[in-house]
Formats: structure tokens, C-alpha cells, sequence
């Protein structure tokens, strides 16, 4: 099922399903209940603390309960930076995370915690988000963009940010709160890597 068939199936539009996965808005309860109904999914899979997750279902994966679903993705260390979110890859492994079915195949899938505010709306402090360094990200996609090393060998700054453009010698990035578009010179930028969407977590 896409995203245009599971929105007229529960009878709102495309756009709408979109923000909710961008987590621009959120759907009502009823709306909730008619979303775990169509996926034949429990209600807790998509809520949690009145927080949207939608996440962990596919239709491969109807069947399966959560507990099922392998913990094989680690959860990168790392250190709170600047007051926009930025940190640093302190190089271990803090924890493993379930691996929702849209990504069952993929290798070298890693997630983070969300820092700070600075990408809110789409995602809060706190939040999980899953990367992958093998899908190449486009114009439109979050991106986790690691920076070189520092002159004393210390890992780089690391950011999670949306990508509007890219040149031959620039990244073009933008953020949500506070709004602020900027530019990245590709010379500092050690890897960009794709913030798995919604469509990729669930196989649609």
C-alpha cells in the first residue's frame, strides 16, 4: 500500500498523511484507530505518549508482533554539541534498536538519538531517527553530515539537517528552529548520509 491509497483509505488526502509523517501535524484518534485498523497493526504501535510514531509495519509484516522484529540496529554513541543540535560520533555503540521491516535487508543501517530542538517540528529532542550510509540522499532529504576531523584528531562536528541544493563545492542545508538556511563548503564535509524516511521504514 503507498502513501496515496493509505490516504484515501482513511479518507483524508496525500498532503495530510505527508505531514504526519514529517510530524508537521498529527492525526486525530479516530483517525489513529482507522490508521492500526488498515494495517492491522495494534493502536501501540503508532502511539506512544500521544506522540505519532508510525512506524514498524509493512504489509509483509502484518503479521508480525513488535516483539519479533530483530534489535539489531546500533544506536551510535554520541556527545551533545552546540546549542543547534550539532554533536559529535564518539565511535561506540550505546544500544540496539529494532529494525522496522521496509529496512530487513539493508546493511550498514545505524540510528541516533535526536539533540535538541533545532530540527523540531519533523523531530524533537529525544527522538529516534534511522540513517543509511548506502542510499544516497537527494535534494529534499533529512541528512546526518559528518564534518572532518579537528586538528587534534578529535571526531568533527556531526548535524542532522534537511538538504535544499547541492553544488560541486557546497552543500546547501536548512534547519527549523530557529529557520536558518546556509551553506556547508564540501571540503569540510567527511559524509553525508540519508535520514530514512517514513516510505523507507515501512517497505511502501
Amino acid at each position: 500500500m503507498d502513501i496515496t491509497e493509505l490516504a484515501t483509505a482513511i479518507g483524508v488526502s496525500q498532503p495530510a498523511v505527508s505531514q504526519w509523517e514529517i510530524g508537521s501535524t498529527a492525526p486525530s484518534r479516530r483517525k489513529i484507530a482507522r490508521l492500526a485498523e488498515i494495517l492491522r497493526v495494534p493502536i501501540t504501535w503508532i502511539i506512544s505518549d500521544d506522540e505519532v510514531l508510525l512506524q514498524n509495519v509493512n504489509n509483509q509484516a502484518q503479521s508480525k508482533t513488535l516483539a519479533s522484529l530483530p534489535s539489531d540496529v546500533p544506536v551510535y554513541g554520541i556527545a551533545v554539541g552546540g546549542s543547534e543540535g550539532d554533536f559529535r560520533f564518539n565511535g561506540q555503540v550505546v544500544d540496539y534498536v529494532r529494525r522496522p521491516p521496509g529496512i530487513a535487508n539493508h546493511r550498514n543501517v545505524y540510528a541516533l538519538w535526536i539533540l535538541g530542538e533545532s530540527m523540531s517540528p519533523w523531530n524533537k529532542d529525544g527522538d529516534l531517527i534511522y540513517v543509511s550510509p548506502a542510499k544516497p540522499p537527494i535534494v529534499g532529504d533529512h541528512v546526518v553530515i559528518q564534518l572532518q576531523e579537528t586538528a587534534d584528531g578529535e571526531p568533527g562536528v556531526a548535524m542532522v539537517k534537511l538538504l535544499i541544493g547541492k553544488t560541486p563545492t557546497q552543500l546547501k542545508l536548512r534547519q527549523y528552529n530557529p529557520q536558518r538556511e546556509f551553506a556547508l563548503p564540501l571540503a569540510k564535509v567527511k559524509s553525508v548520509h540519508k535520514v530514512l524516511s517514513l516510505r523507507d521504514l515501512l517497505g511502501t
